[in-house]
């Protein structure tokens, strides 16, 4: 689309929610509006205010490329959390860039040579950190940031990447007084907020709906939805045949007692089996949660009634949900009794361990080395940073699994607070790296592979800041996590349907790998295949299945992460 001027052109991934507001803004500075389109009203506050000053102005999920005729100046600009992607790659003639890496890749002058830096970071998460990418010199815009670059004459001058919002600077610019410290201000306050946000989220010209697990996340979103409506809000869950893993029929009740106009699928197996073929079209980077998979499908159930639906991602990382913080801290507080001196020794020994140790075979004693050689990690952790980061990792050394590959680091090699912030580190770490890079990804392509727009209320950055205005010792006020998002929802919602333990979209994949998808996986991860390609050290991948087929050790996580890159890669 074209500014009203003719200076400025623009391509537009998202939503702008406040689109409305700020149109009005902008009439009353006499600009004139020929469409009810949030991209006519980013092209005027362009205009009229700029980019970087526009940006911060804008309450909403993007991504968008736009040209500036005057100046002769391209900019690149991305939504504060990471909702949605921007890639872009640099060459000799010029700059391609998209929404997908698969668009990038058909181009010529995109070099395709796989990172191998980036693909340990790959191994070690699952996923690929911002602003990596799985190919050289291609990369994530991060999020909160745009990047200029000027067009002169015959070449092109590139800016670093600029924030324009940033999480640690609003964290770190959070005087004392500005906390709050009680709780029932900061409910006050919460509870507008996410009003607000939900509001903001559910306009729509087209059906909209919200997705409902029936835990604490998804269910105040619901909640804030329906009481918005006038009519029953669309919601949809998915079921599974084995109650391990069922959360249907707690979803069932809370849309019951809301009385919400309620859609679930009980899938089996082979429902979630018939996905795996088609993972490396729809992620077109390597991506290796298994929860992808579920994903797919409740994306794919929702579509056929709704353009638009809601999720309550982010609440674990921006409320202090997940139950491994808990564990986390009472391990670190156990392991650091340990003097630091002689940590550092272990640690120095541990990082000389070569991978492949831990496919050792012991026969007297049944057993691999793996647990000792984790045991040895965290033992040789001087500092919480470390031992989180090990915490999260599938393995250690895991660049050392990859020919020619080295260490790179991230945001979890970075201390983020001072002194005994051990709670808020992990959620600024999360917040930073897993939550965009992780859990956004996963959902944002899941669901555009059903042309379905997932919106999250309660990733509004006005939400993430107050936050983080919000003391940890509120967070957890009863000594469990997310205690503002579970007291709101309370009001809403009997406890008695809300009060259980977390279940998520979890699949049997180390049995799958065993079961259905053994010949499948057998196919992807032959020593012939991984001699040929060169990537991976033949010897330790072919050990680590050989273990998991045998029940010697459940390594699924790890060789998930081989099967998925294999499977993308031949397909390159």
């Amino acid at each position: 689309m074209h500014s009203a001027s003719g200076r400025f052109v623009v391509v537009f991934n998202g939503e702008i929610y406040n689109f409305q507001h700020l149109r009005m803004q902008l009439v009353r500075l006499g600009k004139v509006f020929y469409s009810d389109s949030d991209t006519e009203v980013l092209l005027a506050a362009i205009e009229v205010w700029g980019v970087e000053n526009s940006l911060k102005q804008f309450v909403g999920m993007f991504a968008f490329a736009l040209w500036d005729k005057q100046e002769k100046k391209l900019f690149l600009a991305r939504d504060r959390i990471g909702e949605k992607p921007l890639y872009y790659s640099k060459s000799e003639d010029g700059i391609v860039f998209g929404s997908q890496l698969g668009a990038l890749a058909v181009h010529p002058d995109v070099d395709k040579e796989i990172d191998r830096n980036a693909l340990g970071l790959y191994l070690r998460h699952g996923y690929i950190p911002a602003p990596h990418s799985i190919y050289v010199n291609t990369y994530k815009l991060m999020p909160g940031c745009y990047l200029e670059i000027a067009f002169n004459r015959d070449r092109l001058v590139f800016s670093q990447p600029k924030a324009y919002w940033s999480l640690e600077a609003s964290i770190l610019s959070t005087q004392s007084e500005d906390k709050i410290s009680k709780p029932d201000a900061a409910l006050f306050k919460l509870d507008a907020l996410i009003n607000d946000s939900v509001e903001l989220q559910s306009k729509a010209d087209v059906p909209l709906g919200a997705f409902l697990s029936g835990g604490v996340d998804s269910s105040i979103v619901t909640a804030y939805m329906q009481s918005q409506s006038s009519v029953p809000v669309n919601t949809f869950t998915i079921g599974f045949d084995d109650e391990k893993f069922n959360e249907a029929k707690f979803a069932k009740n809370i849309a019951d007692y809301l009385g919400t106009n309620h859609t679930e699928y009980y899938i089996n197996e082979s429902n979630l089996l018939d996905v795996v073929p088609t993972l490396p079209d729809i992620y077109d980077e390597p991506f290796a949660d298994s929860s992808q998979i579920p994903t797919v499908i409740v994306g794919a159930l929702a579509k056929k009634k709704v353009s638009v639906a809601l999720s309550g991602d982010g609440g674990d990382e921006l409320f202090c949900g997940y139950g491994r913080y808990e564990r986390t801290v009472k391990r670190w507080k156990s392991i650091s009794k340990v003097p630091r001196t002689f940590r550092s020794l272990i640690g120095s020994a541990s990082t000389l361990i070569p991978p492949r140790y831990n496919i050792a075979y012991d026969r007297v004693l049944s057993n691999t080395p793996r647990g000792l050689i984790r045991t040895l990690d965290y033992l040789g952790c001087s500092e919480f940073k470390d031992f989180y980061k090990r915490s999260v990792s599938s393995l250690e050394n895991c660049e050392q699994v990859i020919k020619g590959a080295d260490g790179v680091a991230t945001v979890y090699d970075k201390s983020q607070l001072a002194g005994d912030a051990f709670y808020e580190h992990m959620m600024i770490s999360d917040t930073l790296q897993y939550l965009p890079d992780d859990i956004l990804v996963k959902v944002d392509r899941a669901f555009m592979s059903s042309s379905l727009e997932g919106r999250i209320p309660l990733l509004d950055h006005r939400i993430a800041e107050f936050a983080w205005r919000v003391p940890v010792d509120i967070h957890r006020y009863d000594g469990k996590g997310k205690y503002l998002l579970r007291e709101l929802l309370y009001r809403k919602v009997p406890k008695n349907l809300i009060d259980r333990p977390k279940m998520g979209f979890a699949i049997p994949l180390a049995d799958w790998l065993r079961g259905p998808l053994l010949d499948w996986s057998e196919q992807l991860l032959s020593e012939n295949r991984l001699e040929d390609d060169g990537i991976f050290d033949v010897k330790f991948v072919s050990g680590i299945w050989q273990q998991h087929k045998l029940h010697i050790a459940d390594w699924s996580t790890l060789l998930w992460s081989v099967i998925m890159f294999n499977a993308w890669y031949e397909k390159q």
